[in-house]
Order: C-alpha cells, then sequence, then structure tokens
C-alpha cells in the first residue's frame, strides 16, 4: 500500500513514517523507477508502525526501540534501564513542578527569568542525549551521510571564521597598543597608555562593549585626520600620515562591526 494509505490506518503523518523509515524502524519494499525510489507497505509496516508509535508515547527512545528490534534478547535489560530512567525522570519532574508551585508564573517576563529560577535543579540534570549528540537536518533532502558530512564542513568553516576573527582582533589590539606605546614615548601619557592597553586586552576578551570605545576612538582619530589633510596640503609628509590614520580608522570601524569572522570570535570568546 501506499504511504498516504499508511497514514490513514496508523493515524501518523508522512513526516512521521519517513523519519521511522530513515531511522530504520521499518524497512518497506523499495523499488527505483525514472530515477526516484518507491516505497510499498504492508501490513506488517502499518503493524510495526503502531507498535512504534505506541512505545514512542511511553517516552521510549528512538535507540531503545532499534535495540529490541535488533537484540529481542536483550528486552529485559533495556526494560529495566527505561524504569530505572522513568523513576528519576518522575522524581526530577516531581520536583520541577513542586518548584513552580513556590514561584509566581506571572512574575515570569522572560525564558532567563525561568532558567534561573529553576537553575538549582537544572544543575543537577544532564542535557537530553539527542541535544548532546544531534542528528541535524533528519527531514531535510539527501542521505543521512550527506547531511553528517555538510555538518563536519559546517564546524571546518566555524573553525576558520573563528581564527580569521582572532587574527584581525589580535592584529587590531596590538596596533592600538603599539600606536598607544608610540604615544607614551612622545608624550610620556603614561595614563593613556595603560588604558589603550586594557581596552585592547578586553577587546581580546570579547567585552562587547569595548567595540564602540574602539569605534569612537576610531572616528576621533578620523576628524583628526581629516584636519591634518585640511591644513597639511603643503606639507606631503604630513598630508601622508593624515591619509594613512584616515584609511585605519575608517577600516577598523568597518571590520569592528561588519565583519562576521571577528563577530563570530569575540561571540565565542564571550560565551565559550
Amino acid at each position: 500500500m501506499k504511504i498516504k494509505e499508511v497514514c490513514r490506518r496508523s493515524g501518523l503523518t508522512e513526516r512521521t513514517i519517513r523519519y521511522y523509515v530513515e531511522e530504520g524502524l521499518i524497512a518497506p519494499v523499495t523499488t527505483a523507477r525514472n530515477g526516484r525510489d518507491y516505497r510499498e507497505y504492508s501490513e506488517h509496516d502499518v503493524e510495526a508502525l503502531n507498535t512504534i508509535a505506541g512505545l514512542r508515547k511511553l517516552f521510549f527512545t528512538i535507540d531503545e526501540i532499534k535495540d529490541m528490534q535488533k537484540h529481542p534478547e536483550r528486552i529485559g535489560e533495556v526494560l529495566g534501564a527505561y524504569k530505572l530512567k522513568m523513576a528519576a525522570d518522575v522524581k526530577a519532574k516531581a520536583a520541577i513542578v513542586e518548584a513552580l508551585d513556590g514561584l509566581e508564573l506571572r512574575e515570569l517576563r522572560d525564558i532567563g527569568m525561568i532558567a534561573a529560577k529553576l537553575r538549582a535543579l537544572s544543575d543537577k540534570l544532564e542535557l537530553p542525549p539527542r541535544d548532546v549528540n544531534p542528528n541535524f537536518g533528519k527531514f531535510e533532502a539527501g542521505t543521512k551521510a550527506d547531511r553528517e558530512r555538510e555538518y563536519e564542513l559546517f564546524l571546518v568553516r566555524q573553525a576558520k571564521q573563528f581564527k580569521r576573527g582572532k587574527i584581525m582582533v589580535t592584529a587590531i589590539a596590538s596596533l592600538n597598543v603599539l600606536i598607544s606605546l608610540f604615544s607614551l614615548i612622545a608624550s610620556g601619557d603614561f595614563i593613556s597608555f595603560i588604558i589603550q592597553t586594557v581596552l585592547s586586552i578586553c577587546l581580546f576578551l570579547g567585552v562587547s562593549w569595548v567595540r564602540y570605545f574602539f569605534a569612537v576612538g576610531a572616528a576621533f582619530t578620523a576628524f583628526i585626520s581629516i584636519q591634518i589633510l585640511v591644513l597639511g596640503l603643503m606639507e606631503p609628509l604630513i598630508a601622508i600620515i593624515g591619509l594613512v590614520q584616515l584609511i585605519y580608522s575608517v577600516a577598523i570601524c568597518v571590520l569592528l562591526f561588519r565583519s562576521e569572522a571577528i563577530s563570530e570570535f569575540l561571540y565565542s570568546q564571550k560565551n565559550g
């Protein structure tokens, strides 16, 4: 029978049935015609789907169902672990309900407040297995191997972007310290040198608001550079210095606020 008939008889959606097929929980007969795969479902498949759906409603995981399907001799072991897990879940959920009973629910305005109020409980619990080891894009086109390969490529791209951001932020912070050092040597302004050094360190550590200080400083430098350019038209060396400062200041502002690599690095530094 076709999938629409299976949906009608099982009460499941096409997406759910395809999900169970992809996970290997059922294996309908598949034939290839005109470059496409066509699945034909049997009575046994419908019965298996109803069984799987019933177990899923009882909070059995996909992996637990697979294990019992492939290794019937391990059913007792799986059920024993399932029983312990359910007992722990009941205890944890009862504690959460008790904690919620002690809260003024109407006062909770965002999810941050909810997490903060329940922090003592959540710190004792583990993330769900699917969160720890996610299987991305189950319902997207392509095979599972294709999606895993795409995710690996995504991680590689993220790592490269983080590296580029680190290089750029390091260069900006280092140049800022170097310029401040030259200023210290020229004018003896030790306090300004300390402030710029601290700001450079904070930028590297991912303190987001420091970007605005750098932007303000760059804008001020750009303003001074324009003045130098206007006043130094008759002095080529001074004009060149002003032009370089202007280009540098504009480049810093653009990079700090438009570069995805820098944003990725600063976010990672701040949030880990």
